[in-house]
């Protein structure tokens, strides 16, 4: 590595006097410390460790001197999404993607050559010629998850996350509205925006809710394992013979069937009447029979014999449908 340091700083000698570039000494000095870090820093911190050497600088003077070196290809200026700008390396030839921890902030760098190719072969299947690409993956590091807690309230999950559904700290009051809301224990949620101190955006499945802050710190979520996303349900046992991928409609369910309710639909008056029927997600509902007309149709939840409209039972999405012998 010190060969190319060298060897870049015989080019930058070579570009910066042939192009007449002021101030070369203090420049020359700002790429010997920039070199030197090999990380990816802000300005200020090549700033502060000029002064460390013994090279007092002003920042205004070392961000223009950046400038120079992205514009002659030295260094490469990075921003991870509302972060500071940032300025790394940039060796000829070679190509690396990052992965951020939005927790510790730390930026690791990585180079794989399968997915290298696999984007060179998605660009040509698309008849698009790619010039650069960049790819930044935010998550956790292995440092911070070390340090995690095993459970958390709702409230510090990241947007981004998939969470499960633990625990419930809340009174009657506030179980009943996370009921009527179709969440349950053992369910994957992700966190689709969080806003602070305010309100959150979760979602499982195709459905989305909004939580307040008040009732987030209420409920007790686990990190969910890389492999289970928001369609996911710990609590959902898949039988053989089920197709746990496959969701459709009660509507389109057959006479003799049964399936495990996944989303409830409808608005208003609609939701609220299904909800309070016990159809709600999590719920085993078999279909017992369907009228001469095929509307309305008979279906058994809760043990209870329940007529619904065709209308009413196409907005209730089901999985695990697999056809069998109800008492």
């Amino acid at each position: 590595m010190n060969n190319r340091h060298e060897q870049e700083k015989k080019q930058f000698k070579q570009l910066f006097q042939k192009e007449g570039v002021n101030a070369f000494e203090k420049r020359f000095k700002v790429l010997d410390c920039f070199l030197k870090i090999e990380q990816h820093v802000t300005c200020r911190e090549i700033t502060d460790q000029l002064k460390i050497d013994g090279n007092p600088m002003d920042t205004d003077f070392v961000e223009e001197t950046m400038e120079f070196l992205c514009r002659f290809g030295f260094a490469h200026m990075v921003q991870f999404e509302d972060g500071p700008r940032r300025y790394e390396h940039r060796h000829l030839g070679m190509h690396h993607d990052h992965m951020i921890c939005v927790k510790c902030g730390d930026i690791l760098e990585f180079k794989d050559e399968v997915l290298e190719k696999k984007q060179a072969h998605v660009a040509a299947a698309y008849g698009f010629h790619m010039l650069q690409h960049r790819m930044e993956i935010y998550g956790i590091c292995s440092k911070c998850l070390k340090s995690r807690e095993l459970m958390m309230p709702l409230c510090r999950a990241r947007q981004g996350e998939t969470c499960i559904i633990k625990s419930f700290a809340g009174g009657r009051r506030a179980q009943m509205r996370l009921s009527s809301m179709g969440l349950r224990y053992g369910d994957a949620i992700e966190v689709v925006s969080s806003q602070g101190g305010g309100q959150m955006v979760v979602a499982t499945g195709d459905s989305r809710f909004a939580i307040c802050h008040g009732l987030a710190e209420k409920i007790l979520v686990q990190h969910a394992p890389p492999e289970m996303d928001a369609d996911t349900s710990l609590t959902q046992g898949h039988a053989p013979g089920r197709l746990p991928g496959r969701k459709i409609a009660l509507s389109d369910m057959k006479q003799g069937q049964e399936g495990v309710i996944v989303r409830v639909g409808g608005e208003g008056t609609l939701r609220r009447r299904l909800l309070e029927m016990g159809i709600n997600r999590g719920t085993h509902i078999y279909v017992e029979k369907y009228a001469p007309l095929k509307d309305p149709l008979e279906i058994i939840v809760k043990g209870y014999h329940v007529s619904l409209r065709v209308e009413e039972a196409a907005d209730i999405m089901v999985e695990n449908v697999q056809s069998v012998k109800h008492p």
